[in-house]
């Protein structure tokens, strides 16, 4: 990877970064009627599923869930090929998480979206007056799944371009974040559009990093 590529990638993913914890102390909490006037009937139908749901085991499941797509890239090293190439990996994965983390934390602190359980008369009213109850897009669990899971898959194929394993790689690592991203909606974290926006994100940097390196290499 040339110097240029780094160093672009890393300012960005900083800039980006710096600009979301500056409005993100400029962002408050809802008050206690500012939910009472939040308007059900202005939720698209796709989005209304989450606002019946629940679930803080659900919560919790995907937080861990969350935590193993955190492993998946250490799964390269298993080979040779892997580890003689860590340094280089290494470098692509911090690069596009820093600028996925960037992305998640900058759209929420913009778009202050209410999460769905603020429409929901079941969640405790303390939960819904914290100022993360306001951070509903996009989904930062299944942007980061997504990322590192894709990351992984991709930087499997880079490396064994012949492997038969190739297909069976790409389905665990859709499996994860489609995983993440049903239960995110359960847990009525978020909405419809927040995980398939987090999907797509975190889909796209997973293969717009690694190609940007490829590109500058070849």
């Amino acid at each position: 990877p040339t110097q240029e590529t780094n160093v672009g990638l890393i300012t960005f993913g900083t800039s980006f970064t710096l600009g979301s914890i500056y409005l993100d102390r400029k962002v408050k909490p809802l008050t206690e009627e500012q939910i009472k006037m939040l308007d059900f009937s202005k939720i698209p139908a796709i989005d209304r599923y989450s606002t019946r749901h629940l679930s803080f085991r659900t919560d919790e499941f995907t937080d861990k869930l969350l935590l193993t797509s955190f492993a998946s890239p250490f799964f390269l090293l298993l080979d040779q090929r892997g580890r003689d190439n860590f340094d280089d990996m290494a470098l692509i994965v911090f690069q596009g998480a820093l600028i996925n983390s960037a992305l998640v934390n900058l759209s929420k602190v913009v778009a202050k979206r209410p999460r769905p359980y603020n429409y929901n008369p079941d969640a405790p009213l303390d939960l819904k007056m914290k100022k993360s109850s306001r951070y509903s897009f996009f989904s930062g669990h299944v942007a980061t799944s997504a990322y590192f899971s894709f990351t992984s898959a991709q930087l499997f194929s880079d490396l064994h371009p012949e492997s038969k394993l190739k297909p069976y790689v790409w389905a665990a690592a859709a499996l994860i974040p489609t995983t993440v991203a049903y239960g995110r909606m359960r847990a009525g974290k978020h909405f419809f559009t927040d995980v398939l926006t987090g999907f797509v994100v975190g889909s796209a940097i997973a293969l717009t990093v690694p190609a940007l390196h490829r590109s500058v290499t070849n």
